[in-house]
């Protein structure tokens, strides 16, 4: 199988670190995916487990393709710097540099709010995208980036409520504000605060794959994201729903050395494991 690729794209605020997983020359193309990360550090807690289920997916006949957002990661500015607007034209680089090399079949892979983030640029975007693939979706920007202010700062329920209090209580001023290492600026946060995945799932014309993310088999699903995927499927949306067994990856690194679990969820991604799935 070739080896991964990395290199730059020149986003339109900087160079944006890109690696490409090559798919394997023996399988039938699968098309490519264009993987969407979730927020701050989210996105390298995770890095190694989408490495290796990258790699899987590009022995199975899929190109992979990731990019380092803008202010994130080793692509160029800081997180201070970064916008909503900004990530989404850094997937349409991306999603350019894709169509030049010929590849003509593209999906969209969401962990988290990258969710989130997919489903807004897929709703704008020019290209049409085959597939919208969603792991554990974020349901509410503004609950999202509460639960991250809270989990950043130690000392107890009490202590993580006050701590949310007083940093919106900045951002609602314009003020930036530090949490866990990563400078929030006000104009980012006011955009995900907006942010909800029914409104950006109605959106959307393509076929969209949610795969919950659970601790153990059959474990039973939040209402919440039931009555979402049935509203979907009211507005006529073609909704996939699937479960994997594993644990929250996204908040430990170095998660993904399990053969077996990177196999199972690669497998997400086939399409005789989603004709199994719970659809419409």
């Amino acid at each position: 199988m070739p080896s991964p690729v990395t290199f730059y794209l020149p986003g339109v605020a900087g160079n944006l670190f890109g690696i490409y997983y090559p798919r394997s020359e023996s399988a039938p193309d699968g098309g490519d995916i264009l993987y969407v990360p979730p927020f701050a550090g989210e996105m390298l807690n995770s890095r190694n487990l989408i490495s290796a289920v990258s790699r899987g997916l590009a022995s199975l006949g899929f190109g992979v393709l990731s990019v380092d957002l803008y202010g994130s990661g080793d692509s160029a500015g800081d997180f201070a710097d970064a916008r909503w607007e900004l990530w989404k034209n850094d997937l349409a680089t991306a999603v350019r540099w894709l169509e030049e090399q010929g590849r003509e079949h593209l999906s969209l892979w969401g962990l988290r709010m990258g969710c989130q983030l997919a489903l807004d640029f897929a709703a704008q975007a020019s290209s049409n995208f085959q597939d919208i693939f969603l792991w554990q979706p974020v349901l509410s920007g503004e609950s999202m980036l509460d639960e991250f202010v809270r989990m950043n700062f130690a000392g107890g329920d009490d202590i993580g409520r006050v701590a949310t209090r007083d940093q919106r209580q900045k951002l609602a001023t314009g003020e930036s504000v530090e949490i866990g290492g990563y400078c929030l600026a006000a104009e980012l946060i006011r955009a995900i605060d907006k942010l909800e995945i029914l409104s950006l799932g109605n959106s959307v014309s393509r076929p969209i794959h949610w795969t919950e993310i659970s601790r153990k088999v059959d474990q039973r699903t939040d209402s919440v994201r039931l009555q979402i995927v049935e509203n979907w499927r009211k507005s006529a949306a073609q909704v996939y729903t699937h479960q994997a067994v594993a644990g929250p990856f996204w908040f430990f690194p170095y998660f993904g050395d399990d053969a077996s679990l990177v196999a199972r969820l690669t497998a997400r991604f086939t399409k005789a494991e989603y004709a199994r799935g719970e659809h419409d």
